[in-house]
């Protein structure tokens, strides 16, 4: 009794979806019709960004290029030019590609910033290693782009812009970027600079602390012992 009541509500299930299929085929095929226009475009859609990406790295490269054959030209009036007019050309694409491409973009930044540390040109060049960082937040690039733009900051004297960049570099990335050591020295030299010994003296007890056998280390102790006389 049980069985054929079983069959019975499977039978009756069975009649009511052949009837909504039936008066709402027109609904159901609209449906099935949308669907499969949206993952057509979807999957264009995919094609053409893909194309457009390798398209990029292709572009980028050429650039790049165009710089290393550049840099070995002899100085004259049409290699000035040429820089000039490829630093444009860099900037140009860098601003195009810093979301859909950011791996483009970013290359494009490092080597705008490559060209401004060649030429000595500070600011230009820590503002392109700062676009490097926030780009790629997560990439193992983003330590390397902040490091160097504090290098840069101090080049054009800024050293409390530099101790800014150090600090974040080092707030943000400790457990990932292999020259934490430096930047924990570079901390403390300059808070040292500004006479601000137990800052400076905080940095480099932080790095004998947590790399006991790196090389900077050895100077960070020599530094500590200064420091402790002037206590």
């Amino acid at each position: 009794m049980e069985s054929a009541k079983k069959s019975e509500v499977a039978v009756n299930f069975s009649d009511r979806l052949v009837n909504f299929i039936q008066r709402n085929r027109k609904i159901l095929a609209g449906v099935l019709i949308v669907l499969f226009v949206v993952l057509v475009g979807v999957g264009i859609g995919y094609t053409v960004l893909e194309n457009a990406r390798k398209a990029n790295i292709v572009k980028v490269a050429e650039l790049e290029k165009s710089y290393e054959e550049i840099r070995i030209l002899e100085d004259s009036s049409d290699k000035e030019e040429k820089i000039q007019t490829l630093i444009k050309e860099l900037e140009k694409f860098a601003e195009q590609h810093t979301w859909l491409s950011k791996y483009s973009g970013t290359r494009a930044y490092m080597t705008l910033a490559t060209i401004h540390v060649d030429r000595k040109e500070w600011p230009e060049a820590e503002q392109a290693w700062l676009k490097v960082a926030s780009i790629s937040p997560s990439s193992y690039l983003a330590p390397v782009a902040l490091y160097n733009a504090a290098t840069a900051a101090e080049e054009r004297g800024d050293s409390l812009k530099a101790l800014e960049l150090y600090t974040r570099c080092a707030k943000e990335y400790e457990k990932t970027f292999p020259l934490m050591p430096r930047v924990y020295f570079a901390i403390g030299r300059i808070q040292e600079s500004q006479k601000n010994n137990t800052e400076a003296l905080a940095a480099y007890e932080k790095l004998v602390e947590k790399w006991p056998n790196d090389n900077w280390t050895k100077l960070a102790r020599s530094r500590i012992l200064m420091l402790s006389t002037l206590k």
